[in-house]
């Protein structure tokens, strides 16, 4: 490889020499024509005998092998080497010729987005600690997920409230009427809408429809749902087993899980289901005990 560069470079110095003598040769030619013309008669045209200078850079070329001693080179391998000078001068490089190797993609020496992983940059120790931190980063996103969870939950739980009555704490009156039905376990009485007698387990109250419902005691509210015959109704929860429900109502103020107070707003009166359309729009209030209906009447302050 070292011999080829070596020929390149005296191809090189040979062109070199060749273009030089051109030029020379040009020169002289022009100075000898311009002394003629200034010694004899001008001619009639700027005339340039071509013949002459190719003999001349003949003779030079001659010259030039003998000193570069170099007989294989003509006239037109000089010429030919001189338009294709740039690529023999290029010597072809090889791997033998680097001094470092190609880095492959994947091979664990470059990272390449999308290729490789930062961790398959490292090694040892230090790929053991890039693991243990990215598992402990999970473990507390992890755990920040479940505390937020848990915070949340915190706050929308309803806070526990103990829930304790008594026949001795009585009952506040939930609507201002007067009663309409009584409550009777016992004997039977005249619904006039069914035109039949059945017994009444609840207290009927007389209201306007529109007229507000208020909460007889404190309490759970555990239930809101529809019923045929005494319409959108309303249970709560008053503790020892007690338990109160509201009928014939509409615009209910409550939901399941809260809490209500005495004499907080339940809702108010809607127009009487077609059980009860002869009796009129009514408050339908029952008391239960451990299931079993028992008398409120006698608890009313």
């Amino acid at each position: 490889m070292r011999r080829n560069r070596k020929n390149s470079i005296k191809k090189e110095r040979i062109i070199m020499l060749a273009s030089s003598a051109f030029v020379l040769a040009a020169l002289t030619m022009t100075g000898v024509y311009m002394k003629e013309q200034n010694v004899e008669s001008k001619d009639d045209g700027y005339t340039l005998d071509f013949t002459a200078l190719e003999e001349s850079a003949d003779d030079k070329f001659e010259e030039i092998a003998k000193n570069n001693q170099q007989t294989d080179y003509s006239k037109e391998q000089i010429i030919h080497n001189n338009t294709n000078v740039t690529q023999e001068i290029q010597p072809e490089v090889t791997e033998d010729d680097l001094d470092y190797m190609p880095l492959e993609v994947g091979s664990g020496d470059v990272e390449i987005p999308g290729l490789t992983s930062s961790l398959e940059t490292l090694e040892g120790a230090d790929l053991l600690e890039a693991e243990e931190e990215l598992l402990a980063e999970a473990e507390t996103s992890e755990e920040d997920a479940e505390n937020a969870d848990k915070e949340a939950s915190s706050q929308n739980a309803v806070v526990e409230k103990s829930l304790s009555f008594t026949e001795a704490d009585g009952l506040l009156r939930p609507v201002s009427g007067e009663i309409l039905m009584n409550y009777s376990m016992d004997a039977s009485v005249y619904f006039e809408t069914l035109a039949q007698y059945k017994y009444n387990p609840a207290v009927i109250f007389s209201a306007t429809e529109g007229t507000t419902v208020n909460a007889c005691a404190a309490g759970k509210v555990i239930n809101v749902y529809e019923d045929a015959q005494i319409g959108k109704a309303v249970t709560l929860d008053l503790g020892n087993g007690y338990q109160a429900t509201y009928g014939q109502l509409k615009d209910v103020n409550v939901s399941v899980d809260s809490y209500v107070e005495e004499g907080d707003l339940i809702g108010a009166i809607a127009a009487p289901t077609k059980y009860y359309t002869l009796e009129g729009s009514n408050l339908y209030f029952q008391l239960t005990k451990d299931g079993t209906p028992v008398n409120p009447e006698v608890m009313f302050r």
